[in-house]
């Protein structure tokens, strides 16, 4: 197998699709360093182990994730319902892969984690806790922040769960609805 020279950026957005596709379990580091023709020594260049590197992917999607976040949530030309539904269309596209939703990177490596303790499960977590923020932040222009942060959590349980039910039906029906609840 040739040698490809890579960036460390490529490697973890190569990685971060494969293991999108394949889940963090079935997915090796053989099967990554194949898919970007490449050596399995290579990884080890800027990965301790395939851990290490699904923090990185997972820490990596987290920043990209905030940075949406907060230029929808910081844009003074938005009023409330504009920012719900500019987030709507941006999750809708987040989770579209290869034209249709493989789930949620987050949520599925925390599902396939469950009883584990792993190094980047706190990284899921502030996934979520920053999703449930910033949305909370939205909904504090219109509503008491007690009444904000409640809607924050079951609309993000309620995403969730319609991305999974999209995977598992194939249907974006569920997270088109979703989605249409979000931005009221």
């Amino acid at each position: 197998m040739p040698t490809i020279k890579t960036s460390k950026e490529e490697v973890l957005q190569k990685s971060m699709l494969l293991i999108w596709q394949k889940g963090y379990h079935d997915t090796s580091i053989g099967d990554l360093a194949t898919s970007l023709g490449m050596h399995k020594s290579h990884f080890y260049y800027y990965f301790k182990d395939k851990e290490d590197l699904m923090k990185e992917i997972l820490s990596y999607m987290l920043v990209q994730f905030t940075q949406m976040l907060n230029r929808i949530v910081e844009n003074p030309e938005l009023d409330t319902a504009g920012k719900l539904q500019k987030l709507a269309a941006k999750i809708e596209r987040f989770y579209d892969v290869d034209g249709f939703s493989n789930g949620c990177l987050m949520a599925n490596t925390a599902l396939e984690s469950v009883g584990k303790n792993y190094a980047f499960l706190p990284v899921v977590r502030n996934f979520f806790s920053t999703f449930i923020q910033y949305l909370s932040r939205i909904y504090a222009e219109k509503l008491p922040l007690e009444e904000a942060n409640l809607l924050a959590v079951r609309a993000v349980q309620e995403v969730e769960g319609a991305i999974l039910l999209t995977r598992i039906f194939a249907d974006k029906t569920y997270l088109k609805q979703a989605l249409e609840r979000l931005a009221v």
